[in-house]
């Protein structure tokens, strides 16, 4: 009878933080739709000249490619992508080489390179915009980072004045 009550207390600890990760999840992927429309990113069809360089990802659903020339990419990503935001490494599966499709184009991880995450929409970001994406992901860690960078700037102003 222990052993039932102790397995059903995991069980529903286990399923409250499952839930908790999903809600979290889409809230983010929300932010990351609500800051591409105010700030009025227009999606492009294809990606010319693209160099993979790098990827960061964010969610399951959404990840930053990085190409040649400090090139940023904000890709959407449709179907079952499960875990792509845990992944080590991820494989881009290109029609051509040297171009990076909206909607034909797909990314796999390593782990599961039979399932295909296609590519919905491409999103180029400036450097400005990368960091206003990186702060939704992480808020927690800007936040340290403005308060950190308040008490720099306080502390040379502290030693700036005259005595």
């Amino acid at each position: 009878m222990k052993l039932m009550t102790v397995i059903l207390t995991i069980f529903l600890f286990m399923s409250a933080c499952a839930s908790n990760n999903n809600a979290i999840e889409k809230a983010k992927n929300a932010a990351f739709k609500d800051y591409v429309t105010s700030q009025n990113i227009e999606p492009v069809n294809r990606v010319s000249r693209f160099r993979f360089q790098g990827w960061s990802s964010l969610t399951n659903d959404f990840l930053i490619l990085s190409s040649t020339h400090k090139r940023k990419f904000l890709i959407e990503l449709t179907g079952y992508c499960s875990d792509i935001r845990w992944a080590h490494a991820i494989i881009l599966n290109r029609l051509n080489t040297a171009t990076l499709n909206a909607r034909s184009d797909s990314i796999s991880t390593v782990e599961a390179p039979n399932i295909h995450c296609r590519i919905q929409t491409i999103y180029p970001l400036t450097l400005e915009q990368l960091a206003d994406i990186r702060a939704i992901d992480n808020p927690e860690e800007n936040k340290a980072d403005k308060e950190e960078s308040a008490e720099i700037q306080a502390a040379s102003t502290d030693e700036a004045k005259p005595n």
